[in-house]
């Protein structure tokens, strides 16, 4: 790696110059993964509150629930009355 006399060869600038692209590539990187506001657990959405019918939906799919409390439950929603929870079934949070 070393040329005449002990002086770097044009490899070695290259190699110097790729590291150090790839460097300042990765701390732009972290800081911009610390900035950004589309995070997994929601601290950048500003406080929204998940949609409860898209909750509902959820649960349907995941077969937490049965079609006729998911009909009754999404009644509830569309009207504006309360959701009252029923943990008398099993499995039900």
């Amino acid at each position: 790696m070393m040329g005449w006399a002990g002086q770097p060869t044009w490899t070695v600038w290259i190699v110097m110059a790729v590291c150090m692209v790839a460097f300042w590539a990765v701390v732009i990187y972290l800081v911009a993964m610390m900035f950004r506001s589309d995070r997994v657990d929601g601290s950048g959405r500003g406080g929204q509150e998940p949609d409860p019918l898209r909750l509902l939906e959820t649960r349907f799919a995941r077969g937490e629930i049965d079609a006729d409390e998911f009909a009754a439950r999404q009644q509830m929603i569309v009207a504006g009355s309360p959701v009252l929870h029923d943990h008398s079934r099993k499995g039900t949070p």
